[in-house]
């Protein structure tokens, strides 16, 4: 745990072009698995890792960064600076350290505290009198808005091999990438000295390469740090006491994960839409395969590209109904429900969708201000080669009302969903003139850091071209 060169350990589907990218920006790639290893060659360094960047279990879209705060937070500069187009959500509390909590009180059931000005919830059976300070550990961090960190009662630090805690009834548990019976067997022997003294042990997959004195001498030093740690908590205000793990969550933006491409084509074969189709239609994975195995027999990848692009047309033709899915800044994918395909065409290298839907309900339409009534028809054209949605709604005698323009990241499409990230910023036209909605919202956004200031820009730069289009000379200026 120092400042230097951070060890990176690289996983999951974006792993060929995430290394070439670490390894550009002078990390050293440790535990790089046989195929990435010979693919880029380098060498399999079997050394603990300062930070793990994968895609997340749960959403292929997003990449995890997990690590060292030092060390984690260079890996998500470099992301910054290289994959600006998409959303970044931080922790607000280390994960695995030990904090001094102040508890506010109890809410819906839960047991609330405060670290540093940071709510967070106590796992506990019975939550102690507001305003009592108790020594915790972050058991989550709470990395995108509306996750509450958690901490459970004692303290708690990390290490290269092992975590190490109390406030528990002391146990041993080991990372499922060690499956060895020999390996396992060892840790269990060695941790059994400490839950002797009250202490629990897990044990991290590094452990695996490390031998029998070296995981002694480790526990005895984090046993110490410990020990040191939980002294200074006690003694002092409320705050955090050990460094822990800064964990970052990043949802990957389309023409991010064209960069990532191009990266993966420097040293593999790599279609256009690679790691697209990879992360949000695993189930046509087969036929970017195959299309790449194409590519050394002398057949461009563009050519290729277009035939993904014709095939998704026919399949959405055939499905004639898609989610349309926008991933908001504040990490909800929220669905706008099923729509209609009323055509689907590749148009050169950009997949062109006109999508309807038919209203039900009496309402407002949001931004435009005006009647929504029932047999409203919306029509919506998703370009993929373009930054913005655009949402036409008619009256049931095709009267245009208004029209909505949503600023966007070129969006991706799937055999069933179209899938962008909302950038909060609208045009909307109606009979009263247009306006640019919620540049606010956008500015929130990159003032914490969700934003990067180069997509702040860009959907800025494409509102304003928009509305300039759009704007009559006798409307006047356009509003904000």
């Amino acid at each position: 745990m120092q400042s230097g060169v951070a060890r990176v350990r690289v996983r999951g589907i974006y792993a060929t072009a995430l290394t070439e990218l670490m390894l550009a920006a002078g990390f050293q790639v440790v535990q790089a698995s046989q195929v990435i290893a010979s693919r880029l060659g380098i060498p399999q360094l079997e050394l603990p890792a300062d930070v793990t960047l994968k895609h997340s279990d749960n959403e292929p879209s997003e990449l995890v960064v997990v690590g060292y705060t030092w060390a984690a937070e260079k890996v998500v500069e470099v992301l910054r600076r290289e994959l600006p187009y998409s959303f970044y959500w931080v922790s607000r509390l280390p994960l695995h350290a030990t904090v001094k909590a102040r508890v506010t009180g109890s809410r819906d059931g839960r047991c609330m505290t405060s670290v540093g000005g940071v709510e967070a919830e106590l796992v506990t059976d019975e939550c102690p009198e507001p305003g009592t300070a108790l020594v915790a550990g972050v058991v989550r961090p709470g990395v995108k808005p509306g996750e509450t960190p958690r901490l459970a009662p004692g303290p708690r630090v990390i290490g290269d091999y092992a975590i190490l805690y109390q406030g528990s009834q002391p146990r041993v548990t080991i990372s499922e990438h060690i499956r060895s019976r020999e390996k396992r067997a060892e840790l269990m022997s060695i941790a059994a000295d400490y839950t002797s003294r009250g202490y629990s042990v897990h044990w991290r997959s590094s452990a695996r390469s490390a031998t029998a004195e070296t995981l002694r001498s480790h526990l005895e030093e984090l046993a110490n740090q410990l020990e040191e740690v939980a002294k200074k908590a006690e003694q002092g205000s409320e705050g955090i006491y050990s460094e822990g793990e800064t964990v970052a969550v990043v949802r990957l933006s389309r023409p991010d994960k064209e960069k990532l491409d191009k990266l993966r084509s420097k040293t593999t074969p790599t279609m256009p839409w690679h790691h697209s189709v990879k992360s949000t239609a695993p189930e046509l994975s087969t036929v970017v395969d195959y299309a790449e195995k194409l590519i050394p027999h002398g057949v461009e990848e563009e050519k290729l590209l277009l035939g993904l692009l014709d095939y998704l047309a026919e399949r959405l033709q055939q499905t004639r109904t898609v989610k349309i899915i926008h991933v908001k800044p504040n990490g909800e994918a929220i669905t706008l429900g099923e729509a209609t395909v009323a055509s689907a065409s590749r148009e050169n290298g950009r997949l062109v969708l006109v999508l309807e839907r038919r209203v039900r309900s009496r309402g407002v339409y949001d931004g435009l201000g005006v009647e929504k009534e029932p047999g409203d028809r919306i029509e919506t054209i998703v370009d993929t080669g373009s930054w913005v949605v655009k949402h036409t709604y008619y009256s049931r005698s095709g009267e245009v009302k208004g029209t909505y323009y949503n600023i966007n990241t070129p969006p991706e499409v799937t055999p069933d969903a179209v899938i962008y990230l909302d950038l909060e910023v609208d045009v909307v036209k109606t009979r009263e003139g247009t306006r640019v909605l919620d540049l606010d919202e956008l500015e929130k956004w990159a003032n914490l850091g969700v934003v990067t200031e180069e997509l702040k820009k860009r959907a800025i730069e494409e509102a304003e071209k928009l509305a300039g289009k759009l704007q009559k000379p006798s409307q006047g200026a356009v509003t904000r």
